[in-house]
């Protein structure tokens, strides 16, 4: 009798056993390299709980030659056991180093075609090159760059391929690319782009692709808020692949999709981001299930990121097609232009590399103030003699000085709304409230009038509402003869810019 009942139920069992698949897959992924192409360091010290204090190796890291070998041995060692290898970029690839400045992406695309990335989506620095040339980057491409809510303005046709569909072991699955809102402000889509909402968006090709795909990703160059965002308002996404917000996850994200636990299901939205530059190269094992009812669902995954060092030897076809970029601009870029006499870093809101560049613009034109955006230094100046190179890693772009006149009570608006880099002044700002200014040491006057200068960018976006006037002088020239006729420059920590809660 109990033999006939165990029969019985391993009987009932058996379709569920049999009907049951799984499917593995690896995404490898890598966002906000900025063109990065070589090599770099960060400071010695860091702050303590900073994304750079969780990075194992700080000195000579990263290096697309190097992150081509990693790939390739994990394609090696994976295709092995049977499980199939994408390699995937998140966008802003472009903007940070002088390849950007000398090939607007040209570099980049040529580096990561060599390395053999599967699929890849825009940033919105691509698109702070002219209209003609972002069209004739995402022609360079020998894979898939996707995105889904960037259209032309005068006809609505995408700029570039939305999504794709790909079957895997039998598995269909969908992909589809997204770029931040903030992209409309960028010089390309300025002359006829329109940038499309990345949540409604991200419901739309879910609606479109669901009826064909098991499994939908998206590639998404919008931030970790919003991707947390996007993954809690839109049922059907699998997996994010984020950038844009430079955020360091060294296991991934997870949203739930309800609070029910379910069996053998990953029941929500895995994120994962790889921080920045390429340091470190993102992993993420995935394994689908096909159950009882012919349903693929992500069945368990594992997310980690795994540093890009120098014991990893380059590959040679990319270090080749880098050294053809890079020998043309080396010598000028080697150029020195002054020492350093620490580490210009940052230390909770005191940021040294900016508080170089903003009194080196402030003292040039002899202003009472400087503002300069947040974001618009791309990187720490490391204690040495100081290069060409070092000083375009920090100012890539070719914003320019404008100066300006402003009234106290403007100057205070734009310090509670844009929380700018200073030279010249001193504020705090304390859960959303501007709580003290002061000018050149005394309290800010609201009905006096302050002369100041900006970048170009910050004064397009932020001081709208003000008279400036461009000197056509690039920031980065500026930068330059400051320091070359001072000499050595030292770190300056103060406390200009204090920002809680």
């Amino acid at each position: 009798m109990k033999k006939s009942v165990m029969l019985l139920a391993f009987s009932l069992l058996l379709p569920a056993l049999v009907l049951s698949q799984t499917v593995p897959l690896t995404i490898l992924h890598t966002n906000d390299t900025h063109s990065h192409l070589l090599p770099f360091s960060y400071p010695a010290v860091v702050p303590p709980g900073s994304d750079l204090a969780g990075l194992t190796v700080r000195t000579d890291i990263g290096g697309i030659a190097r992150r081509a070998t990693l790939v390739r041995r994990l394609r090696e060692e994976l295709g092995k056991q049977g499980t199939t290898v994408w390699l995937v970029d998140a966008g802003d690839f472009s903007d940070g180093t002088p390849f950007s400045i000398e090939y607007h992406g040209e570099a980049d695309a040529a580096a990561m075609n060599a390395v053999g990335y599967d699929f890849g989506a825009l940033g919105n620095h691509e698109f702070n090159n002219p209209l003609a040339r972002l069209k004739n980057l995402i022609s360079m491409f020998r894979y898939p760059v996707l995105c889904a809510n960037v259209t032309e303005t005068s006809t609505g046709r995408l700029l570039t391929r939305a999504s794709e569909i790909r079957t895997l072991g039998g598995i269909k699955i969908g992909i589809f690319g997204l770029v931040t809102h903030d992209t409309a402000m960028y010089p390309a889509a300025r002359e006829g782009l329109t940038v499309s909402d990345e949540i409604k968006t991200s419901q739309e090709m879910v609606h479109m692709l669901r009826p064909n795909a098991d499994i939908v990703i998206a590639i998404s160059h919008s931030g970790e808020l919003l991707d947390e965002k996007i993954a809690a308002a839109v049922q059907g996404i699998d997996v994010i692949v984020g950038g844009h917000s430079h955020t360091r996850l060294p296991s991934g994200d997870f949203v739930w999709r309800s609070d029910q636990l379910k069996a053998k299901e990953v029941n929500g939205t895995v994120i994962v981001q790889a921080h920045q530059w390429g340091g470190e190269l993102g992993r993420l094992d995935l394994l689908f299930e096909k159950d009882e009812q012919s349903t693929w669902h992500v069945e368990r995954y594992r997310a980690r990121l795994i540093p890009v060092t120098p014991d990893i030897p380059e590959n040679s076809e990319v270090a080749s097609v880098v050294e053809r970029y890079w020998k043309p601009i080396a010598a000028r870029y080697g150029k020195i232009i002054g020492q350093a006499a620490a580490d210009f870093m940052e230390r909770g809101d005191d940021l040294a590399n900016y508080n170089l560049v903003a009194d080196s613009v402030r003292q040039t034109y002899g202003t009472e103030i400087d503002l300069e955006n947040m974001g618009g230094v791309r990187a720490p100046l490391l204690k040495g003699t100081i290069t060409l190179e070092n000083l375009a890693d920090m100012d890539p772009f070719d914003n320019t000085v404008v100066t300006f006149r402003v009234s106290g009570r403007m100057l205070k608006t734009i310090l509670e709304t844009s929380r700018p880099a200073v030279s010249g002044l001193r504020y705090r700002i304390e859960n959303n409230t501007l709580t003290s200014v002061t000018v050149g040491g005394q309290p800010l006057r609201e009905d006096r009038v302050y002369t100041g200068t900006t970048n170009s960018y910050f004064a397009r976006t932020a001081l709208k509402e003000i008279e400036t006037r461009d000197t056509g002088k690039q920031r980065l020239e500026v930068l330059i003869e400051y320091i070359h006729n001072t000499g050595t420059v030292r770190p300056v920590f103060d406390g200009r810019r204090v920002i809680i809660g």
